[in-house]
């Protein structure tokens, strides 16, 4: 878990905001806001899991959501933490990392995590504490969204050129914005094998349009009154 952890805040803070920034646009970031407050209408209190630097918290707290919002990178919440100052907007800010939520159970009625960011965990037992925790502080009727790429099986060519790797070949190694990235690929059966594991039941993958572009979501419900 650890070395996950150490990998991203150093990967983000060699980034930093502006890095981070340039992958998306306003009209992006809009779209996205869009689905998120369509997905999580009649949801008041949210936690944004690895926020960057507030790119859809504070939108969702000018939205009327009570947020909280938990990354990795210090340099980032920090960023999140004086643009919301700056706007007078209430925002519990932390630095953290996803496996280990330092949040009390029952908390939210709803989690987010977006932009490719548990698609950083590499193995299963980080995933599968990250699935745990974030069954574990969501109130019961609660939902969790996880948003990440859609990638097909490896070619042949991939597997020799050490672009995917890993168990089922699911490491994918890719070129963008002038810098080389790392993910986990996901699916419905990777999925679908985390929550069994966690216990969850009510849970359902599926693909759709997403700031502009086709993604894979993961949704997780706790069942109310459990």
């Amino acid at each position: 878990m650890l070395n996950s952890a150490l990998r991203s805040r150093a990967e983000y803070e060699e980034l930093g905001v502006e890095g981070l920034a340039s992958r998306t646009t306003p009209e992006r970031d809009a779209a996205t806001v869009e689905a998120v407050e369509e997905l999580l209408e009649g949801r008041e209190s949210v936690l944004d899991l690895c926020c960057g630097y507030g790119r859809i918290s504070l939108p969702l707290r000018r939205a009327g959501k009570v947020v909280r919002a938990l990354d990795i990178s210090p340099n980032l919440v920090e960023a999140g933490r004086a643009k919301a100052a700056e706007e007078e907007l209430s925002i519990d800010w932390a630095i953290g990392s996803m496996t280990d939520l330092p949040y009390r159970s029952d908390s939210f009625d709803a989690v987010i995590c977006l932009w490719t960011a548990f698609h950083e965990l590499f193995s299963e037992d980080e995933q599968m504490s990250t699935i745990w925790e974030i069954s574990r502080v969501l109130k019961p009727g609660g939902l969790a969204v996880i948003e990440g790429p859609i990638w097909g099986p490896a070619t042949a060519s991939e597997i020799a050129n050490g672009l995917r790797q890993g168990p089922e070949h699911r490491i994918v190694t890719t070129e963008h914005f002038g810098t080389s990235s790392v993910h986990f690929i996901h699916d419905e059966a990777s999925y679908g094998r985390l929550c069994t594991a966690a216990g969850i039941k009510d849970y359902k993958v599926y693909k759709r349009e997403w700031g502009g572009r086709r993604r894979l979501i993961l949704e997780i419900r706790v069942p109310a009154g459990d």
